[in-house]
């Protein structure tokens, strides 16, 4: 089939076309986003389609980016066609918002092509995603470890606020798109950034791409056709596990839900992920925040609910956090959590739970210290040396303790700095203190207390502290 038979056709089996509709074209200047314009530019009398295009100038790539935006907008005085042209400072926003390059520019570029959708009037964003960028998406997502409708890749069409995206090129490659301008006399812009390594589409399109289209030149239309099933298949599971979830639901609220753990275990294994996924998005989103979670969070999370063990946590990004006790699982925000008591005595010996993690205690004689663990997970006290009982607790303002080595003493805020601890994770981080209150350790982190000497000959007792983490507590 030609260009415009696979495209219309594409459309038309989709139903991503009205007549008379008001579309806006996102379009950069490159060949894909060219063939898009030109494309449609043939159609609009047809089909009676209003047209305008909204180009960004993401300020990256200095006089580069801004002639790319000139070269469209020429492009679209020629034919009459309306040109809504938007700069935006990518480095800064990036600055003040503490995300990636790709991101900003990513988040900066949609809001103008909203803002351009507002101006005129328009229900339709047409973007020019093609087969090529389906098939990089998908690996990407794939290695990331996304889950559910997140592994369908790049969707024909989503909802875009009160309005909709559609993407109508997905059936064709780069190579059909570039051919197609050649075809029609169109000289498409080149964005030498797309060459560089730095960025990891760059990679997978360089690296991965070439070697699947030697194997199967028609592998995009097999991507495409599998993320459409999958888009399906997580629609339908998607609703089954909505329908699931009222039943496992024992409380809830915007920031912390509680979760019957038999009745979330008597559901299939597929829903009961799917389920897990729902609270955690839900949570995510209730917070403002994008859903952070993926696969490896999700089986944490199951391995925890599935083990004999009576009570655990796990960890999620953006201090999300699970608690398990008994028959019961709560998951939410960390600062939902506060009424964990931030001072327990600890049993020694014993085991002692905290919301981080759990505290073994064993004693131990001086023979034995050779032998012991020295990692920072844990800790050997002279019980002759310090007060008892021992404490673990959260940190308080202006808390301090003297790590081992040092003459002098350190804010355990500033340790926290040092050793880049995530901001989420600072207020809930365990220390054990003696029983003047004296920080001895800070555990993963510091000890403020030296080993003792191993003298074969003094069988005092020393206890033996080790910190067990629970499931994504840790330093970044």
């Amino acid at each position: 089939m030609t260009f415009d038979e696979t495209v219309t056709k594409f459309i038309e089996s989709h139903h991503l076309i009205r007549t008379g509709d008001r579309l806006v074209l996102g379009v950069s200047g490159g060949a894909d986003s060219m063939a898009l314009l030109h494309y449609f530019h043939a159609k609009r009398l047809s089909w009676q389609l209003e047209l305008a295009v909204c180009s960004v100038d993401h300020k990256l790539r200095g006089s580069e980016s801004a002639n790319d935006l000139f070269y469209v907008a020429s492009f679209c005085k020629k034919r009459d066609i309306l040109f809504i042209g938007k700069t935006v400072d990518v480095q800064a926003y990036c600055s003040r918002e503490k995300i990636s390059v790709e991101t900003a520019a990513r988040e900066l570029r949609y809001q103008a092509f909203a803002e351009a959708l507002n101006e005129f009037d328009a229900g339709t964003l047409v973007l020019a995603h093609h087969g090529d960028d389906q098939v990089e998406t998908m690996l990407m997502r794939q290695v990331r470890g996304n889950i559910g409708a997140g592994r369908a890749g790049i969707p024909v069409r989503r909802p875009f606020g009160s309005k909709e995206i559609i993407r109508p090129l997905l059936t064709l490659t780069k190579q059909e798109l570039e051919h197609y301008c050649a075809q029609n006399g169109i000289v498409p812009r080149q964005d030498a950034t797309n060459e560089s390594d730095e960025h990891t589409r760059n990679r997978f399109r360089k690296y991965v791409l070439p070697f699947l289209k030697k194997e199967n030149p028609s592998v995009h239309l097999k991507f495409q056709y599998e993320s459409e099933r999958i888009a399906e298949d997580e629609s339908l599971l998607s609703e089954m596990a909505e329908e699931k979830l009222a039943e496992v639901i024992l409380e809830k609220s915007k920031a912390k839900y509680a979760l019957s753990i038999p009745r979330l275990l008597s559901l299939h294994p597929a829903l009961q992920r799917r389920t897990i996924h729902l609270v955690l998005c839900y949570l995510y989103t209730n917070k403002q925040l994008q859903p952070l979670h993926q696969s490896i969070h999700i089986e944490q999370l199951l391995q925890l609910i599935r083990s004999g063990h009576p009570s655990g946590g796990t960890f999620f990004p953006k201090g999300l956090t699970a608690r398990k006790s008994y028959d019961r699982c709560w998951i939410g925000f960390m600062t939902e959590f506060r009424k964990v008591a931030e001072e327990l005595k600890m049993q020694i010996p014993g085991e002692t739970l905290c919301i981080a993690g759990s505290f073994e205690a064993e004693y131990l004689e001086a023979d034995d210290l050779s032998r012991c663990d020295t990692g920072r997970d844990c800790l050997i006290v002279d019980g002759n040396k310090v007060p008892f009982p021992l404490f673990i607790r959260t940190a308080h303002q202006g808390d301090r303790m003297r790590p081992n080595g040092m003459k002098g003493d350190q804010k355990i805020q500033r340790i926290f700095i040092n050793e880049k601890v995530d901001r989420d994770l600072r207020t809930f981080w365990p220390l054990v203190t003696d029983a003047e209150g004296r920080v001895l350790w800070l555990p993963l982190l510091k000890r403020g207390l030296a080993l003792p000497a191993n003298h074969s000959a003094d069988k005092t007792n020393y206890l033996k502290l080790k910190f067990i983490p629970f499931a994504g507590f840790g330093r970044t």
